[in-house]
Formats: structure tokens, sequence, C-alpha cells
């Protein structure tokens, strides 16, 4: 469903990637997928939205680095 977002990107029909990419993140959250949106929403002029998903992907991304601890 990712690359049918992204062809549909390519060709200039955001609002119906954007709805893909809506309902796919619905079932697979992951940092790819909600950068892919979060980029639709900047060329929708939707910074506030796009911004709220950058912000849970370096979310994510903290939550998965290890913790580094000073010997």
């Amino acid at each position: 469903m990712r690359e049918l977002a992204k062809a549909l990107l390519a060709h200039g029909k955001i609002v119906r990637a954007a709805a893909l990419m809506v309902k796919l993140i619905e079932t697979e959250p992951t940092a790819e997928n909600l950068e892919l949106l979060a980029e639709i929403y900047m060329q929708e002029g939707l910074h506030d939205d796009a911004a709220v998903l950058y912000l849970r992907v370096v979310k994510m991304s903290l939550k998965m680095e290890p913790l580094h601890t000073e010997e």
C-alpha cells in the first residue's frame, strides 16, 4: 500500500495518497509510514499536521535507541 501511495504522490494525486497512508498507519504505524504521510502533509501545506507526525517519529526513534551510560 505504501508503494501505491508513493506512486499516487508521484502522479500528483496527493489527497488520494494521503487517504491511503492514513488508512495504512492505522494498522502499520511505522516510522517510514509516518514520515511519508508527513511529507504528503507538507506538500498539502498542512505543516502543523506534518509536525505532529515528525514528532511521533522522533519519539519512536528515541525509544528504540539504547541508553548510553557513562562509565
